[in-house]
This record gives C-alpha cells, sequence and structure tokens, in this order.
C-alpha cells in the first residue's frame, strides 16, 4: 500500500475551484504563527533562566558562615560555589535558548519569502485557469451555437432544391457554406481553447505538487 502524502489530499473536481489551494495557504499561515508562538515561549524562558542565574549569581557572593572554621567553612564554600555553578548553568542556557530563537526568525523569514513566491505564482495561474475555463465555455456555447444555425442554413437549403429560381438557390448555397465555415473556425476555436486549459491546469497542478511538498 502506497503511504499517503501530503500533496495527494487536496484535489477538486471543479476546475475553478481554489480549496485545496487555499488550504495550503491557511496550513502554511498556522504554520507561521506556531513558529511565533514558539519564538515568544522560548524569549521568556530564556528572560527566565537569564534572571535565575543572575540571582543564583548574585546569592553566591553573599557573605555566610565567614566565621566558622574547618568542615562547616569548606561546607559554606561548597555550596555557595555550587549555587554559582548553577546560576551559569542557567545563564548559559539562556544563552543558548537566544541562539535557537535566531535560527527559528531565520527560517520564519526564509519561509516568509518563499510562501510570497509560491502565493504570487499560485494566485496568477489559478486567475489564469479561471479565465480561460471561463473563454473555454463561451467558445464551447458559440461553437453549438453555430453548429445550429448551420444545421438551419442546411435544411433550408434542402427544402429548396425544388425552386426554379437559381439566384435565391445560390444565395441559400451561399448562406450554407458560410454558416459551415463559421461552425468549422467556431470549432478550432473551441478546440484550441480546450488545448490551451489542459495545458494551463497541467501546470496548475504541477504547481500545486511543488507548492505542497515545499509547504
Amino acid at each position: 500500500m502506497r503511504e499517503p502524502r501530503f500533496r495527494d489530499n487536496f484535489w477538486s473536481t471543479d476546475i475553478t475551484s481554489s480549496i485545496g489551494y487555499d488550504n495550503l495557504i491557511q496550513h502554511m499561515n498556522d504554520g507561521r504563527k506556531t513558529c511565533k508562538e514558539l519564538e515568544d515561549f522560548i524569549k521568556q524562558r530564556a528572560s527566565i533562566e537569564e534572571k535565575y542565574g543572575k540571582e543564583l549569581m548574585s546569592l553566591s557572593k553573599k557573605v555566610c558562615g565567614q566565621n566558622e572554621l574547618n568542615t562547616l567553612k569548606r561546607a559554606f564554600d561548597v555550596f555557595k560555589q555550587q549555587t554559582e555553578n548553577v546560576g551559569l548553568l542557567h545563564i548559559q542556557l539562556a544563552g543558548s535558548l537566544r541562539e535557537e530563537i535566531k535560527k527559528l526568525e531565520e527560517f520564519r523569514e526564509k519561509q516568509k519569502d518563499q510562501r510570497k513566491k509560491l502565493e504570487h505564482c499560485m494566485e496568477n495561474l489559478h486567475k489564469q485557469k479561471t479565465v480561460f475555463f471561463k473563454k473555454t465555455i463561451e467558445s464551447k456555447k458559440t461553437y453549438e451555437q453555430k453548429c445550429k444555425e448551420k444545421d438551419e442554413a442546411e435544411q433550408i437549403l434542402n427544402r429548396s432544391s425544388g425552386i426554379s429560381n437559381s439566384k435565391q438557390q445560390d444565395k441559400l448555397q451561399s448562406k450554407a457554406n458560410q454558416s459551415k465555415q463559421i461552425a468549422e473556425d467556431a470549432d478550432r476555436t473551441y478546440q484550441q481553447n480546450v488545448s490551451t486549459l489542459e495545458k494551463i491546469q497541467e501546470e496548475w497542478q504541477n504547481e500545486h505538487i511543488r507548492t505542497c511538498e515545499v509547504g
């Protein structure tokens, strides 16, 4: 069984629908929001760690047990040194957390630039696809109308086969020929639009897949 892929779950039978793209952009925006929330959380954690570390460092400098001797004095000294060491570790942790914040900020900015490029490309393709879909539907209606007019002209011509008026006959024949030519031109236009729309749709799908894999 093939492993489910993120890119395979956003398609719609409606050629003008952008529901998959909309879902993807929402997913990317949610990711940006989550990233920012994580940054803020780590910033607060770093501030707390730094403050706690400095307080421990300050505490370790406090004079205590100065008048004691031997074992108790050494115990005070060890305890103060441990307090200082723990404080230093918390300050170092705060520094490490701030380094991670920088990496997250860089990642978020990179994603922001990448997302803008993808959005611009996808929006242009979707607009182009929608416009050409409407154009194709219009050319289909025009083709069907011209075919109907061609059939009517041919039927009138066939019914007039017994007319002795050659001038009238020639006029009907000319109209039938003209209607046929117009219908053929409309057919070519319609077929060209269908072909172009298929190419735009394929380009849209490929770009959508690439966006899913990036997102």
